[in-house]
């Protein structure tokens, strides 16, 4: 099995090759672009470089947090930003509260990010679109322009005219773009484009496929982006191919949780993923957490995990936990039991979060080590090794307990370290595109979008199978599928109903109490939870601001250096 590699070399031969003449000196481990951009190995190099560039740009980790896996996620209104207080992961959890600025570090993280992306990917296009005479040289052009589209898609989702960088800038300054609309019209272009010169996935047990830029991929990233631009019937168009492809299939039921760790790696759901391996050159030493793993989700398998120092073990007790966290991300509660109501035991839902008695007693699904000594409820419910242990409350935790995004023990590359997940970041997988196509179908076509929803609930193992379809249920459906990852905060946005989604959360902040937690031979275990408002206790408002929370804003340092630029809507001055 193939691993995408990044050569620091050609990396540094890509980005600095560029810029004529930055400096007057001889460079090391470099080309010159009049030589380098000419073979097919140079059009391979070129593209190997660029899927480095956007997994370590991207899908990696700068600091504690990942502006895209944390950023995008804690933004959403079914996600709360959970940890030690009200403080605790300050950096990011401005987000899920609307504290932020357009001087807030995640804001310019992540834009930072996709453009350097972007550039990586112009950089291919650049210097072999004109003169693609190969078949190697025109897939090079292709995969890199979809991964520019996607890059795109991306920016326009969570920033409001950011600017289109559809060639490689030397002198002039970017823009503003002239709407949202234009930026994902044109990103539908660019996939349709590059549609002819790309391979299809080579059947569903391909897993290189999923690692690369192919067929399916760019129909997905078009199909994505004319549903945000509101054209349903390209959608349509440029997705049946895609849910109708023999290359895919929904994993079973069973196998549901696996999307989300290492034994679901390039299986068959995935269209496109973010192909993550250990740097081993950099592990090793004092510095190994943080440079062995550098390329994958160093670190936020910390922010995620339960929280350790709240949990008998440290965090490592339950079999299903591989490293005590920080105890971050933490399903919205409400959402939860809705989930729960409608989804009963289904594979899906029990991937999602576990109840109070799953957490505490249900060998299967958690599993503490004193299970493989008491055999009977009642022994487990004294049991003095399990439970929660903190004595003054969980802060943003409710009686549920999520597991989805937590590193499971098999994610570790314990080479590294026990807190690096390495299991792929997915980009891209068809429970995703189902929902998109089915919703694109709802206006025309109710019988077809209802078959694509009941594909899902099916594959769930949900309790409930609708009869009938219609936006909410879409909606609703979308939410239970995709919970962290990464479409909500879009989605509610999208659908324009984003104001009444966060009025329903703010302030509304679950706080796990001390009743039940530890028994002590005199009670059993039991996750309870208060509802507080500890930002009105401590003065603060939290508030969304309809017409301009929405959107990100432009970070504030590009403002500055770029007077071409300009905030929009409510952070415009």
């Amino acid at each position: 099995m193939k691993k995408i590699f990044l050569s620091i070399a050609l990396l540094s031969s890509m980005m600095f090759t560029a810029c004529n003449d930055m400096l007057d000196v001889e460079q090391k481990a470099t080309s010159n672009t009049d030589s380098f951009y000419k073979t097919d190995a140079d059009a391979k190099s070129a593209l190997t470089a660029m899927y480095a560039t956007f997994i370590g740009e991207i899908g990696a980790t700068e600091g504690i947090w990942n502006a895209y896996i944390m950023g995008l996620n804690y933004s959403a209104d079914d996600v709360f930003a959970a940890g030690g207080d009200i403080n605790d992961h300050a950096d990011i959890r401005i987000l899920n509260e609307f504290r932020y600025d357009a001087s807030s570090s995640p804001i310019g993280t992540l834009y930072n990010h996709i453009y350097k992306a972007i550039y990586s990917a112009n950089l291919v296009i650049n210097y072999f679109g004109e003169t693609a005479d190969t078949p190697i040289k025109k897939q090079a052009v292709a995969e890199a322009k979809v991964m520019r589209a996607w890059a795109h898609m991306l920016a326009a989702q969570v920033y409001y005219q950011p600017p289109l960088i559809d060639h490689l800038i030397t002198n002039e300054k970017p823009v503003n773009a002239e709407s949202q609309k234009a930026i994902f019209d044109w990103c539908v272009k660019e996939c349709e484009e590059a549609l002819p010169n790309l391979p299809e996935r080579n059947g569903k047990n391909d897993k290189e496929g999923a690692w690369v830029v192919t067929k399916g991929f760019a129909q997905f990233v078009a199909g994505k982006s004319a549903l945000f631009a509101g054209d349903n019937a390209k959608v349509i168009s440029v997705m049946k191919p895609l849910v109708e492809s023999p290359n895919y299939a929904l994993v079973p039921g069973e196998r549901f949780r696996d999307l989300f760790h290492v034994e679901g790696d390039g299986c068959e759901e995935k269209i496109f993923e973010f192909n993550y391996i250990t740097n081993t050159a950099a592990a090793g030493g004092a510095e190994a957490w943080r440079g062995g793993n550098n390329r994958g989700r160093w670190m936020v398998a910390n922010v995620i995990n339960w929280r350790g120092d709240d949990i008998k073990g440290g965090g490592k007790g339950p079999k299903i936990c591989s490293t005590g966290g920080w105890g971050g991300g933490s399903i919205n509660h409400e959402f939860a039991h809705k989930m729960l109501a409608n989804d009963g035991d289904s594979y899906r839902r029990k991937a999602t979060f576990l109840t109070s008695d799953e957490f505490l007693y249900d060998e299967k699904l958690c599993g503490w080590k004193s299970d493989a000594t008491l055999t009977t409820r009642a022994q487990k419910e004294f049991d003095p090794d399990r439970g929660i242990t903190k004595t003054t409350g969980s802060f943003s935790r409710s009686d549920v307990m999520e597991v989805k995004m937590m590193m499971h023990p098999n994610d570790a590359d314990l080479s590294v370290g026990d807190n690096c997940n390495n299991t792929n970041l997915c980009i891209a997988r068809l429970g995703e595109a189902y929902l998109i196509y089915a919703e694109a179908c709802l206006s025309t076509n109710p019988a077809e979008a209802k078959k694509y929803i009941n594909k899902i609930q099916e594959r769930a193992g949900s309790k409930t199978v609708s009869e009938t379809v219609d936006l909410k249920v879409l909606q609703d459906e979308k939410e239970y599928e995709l919970w962290f990852e990464g479409c909500r905060w879009n989605d509610i946005v999208r659908w324009g109903i984003a104001k009444q989604c966060y009025d329903k959360v703010l302030d509304n902040i679950p706080y796990q109490t001390d009743e039940y937690w530890t028994s002590n031979g005199t009670k059993p275990h039991k996750l309870v939870y208060v509802v507080r408002h500890p930002f009105a206790e401590a003065g603060i408002t939290l508030k969304f601001v309809e017409g301009k929370n929405e959107y990100w804003p432009l970070p504030q340092n590009v403002i500055e250096i770029n007077d071409q630029m300009h905030q929009v809507r409510g952070w415009a001055k």
